[in-house]
């Protein structure tokens, strides 16, 4: 059977457990609160720093796969290779030097995570469900993939102000809620 963080085989009820992960826990709660809170007051300059960082990245990898693709001439993909890399370093240069439509493609992409991020949390909240405190990954979990229905629903947006206040509100729930899971843990443990 799985062990939750206020239980286990080797201490009376998973003192042992809960304080090795719990601090963790806390750590990384703390850390999704501040996160979105940065997100929550600077959502345009967070959507814009995103959107370039990406488009840069993606037109080092394209570089880097069509240099690739001419060391390479012997194999079979050159020209597949010597393709994906233009089609890199071309999407990476359109989106580093249009921002604003760049951001969009971003958003749909931010929208479809933090749905599968809300699925996700909705698994491990039913995973752990005999945990107390659960109650906030399943609220976590909701929360997430409204967000992601709200980004997706309002495209194309009327700036970018949107996207990084909404996720940073999930930010800040989903931190929450690693945070109530290991305080209602050291209350059952104590």
């Amino acid at each position: 059977m799985a062990k939750t963080l206020s239980q286990s085989s080797a201490s009376p009820p998973g003192r042992d457990l809960a304080r090795a992960i719990s601090g963790r826990m806390i750590l990384l709660g703390t850390a999704l609160i501040i996160c979105g809170a940065v997100a929550i007051a600077s959502p345009a300059i967070s959507t814009m720093a995103v959107t370039l960082f990406l488009g840069l990245v993606l037109a080092v990898g394209g570089i880097v796969k069509i240099v690739q693709s001419f060391l390479m001439k012997e194999w079979g993909g050159l020209a597949w290779q010597l393709l994906v890399g233009l089609i890199e370093l071309g999407g990476g240069l359109l989106v580093y030097f249009n921002p604003m439509k760049g951001a969009i493609a971003i958003t749909i992409v931010i929208a479809l995570v933090l749905m599968a991020e809300g699925l996700a949390q909705l698994g491990l909240a039913f995973r752990l469900r005999a945990q107390r405190g659960v109650v906030w990954m399943v609220l976590s979990g909701i929360i997430t993939i409204a967000v992601g229905a709200a980004l997706a629903l309002r495209l194309p947006y009327d700036g970018v102000y949107a996207p990084g206040t909404l996720v940073g509100i999930s930010l800040v729930f989903a931190g929450w809620a690693y945070i109530a899971i290991v305080l209602a843990a050291r209350r059952a443990a104590a």
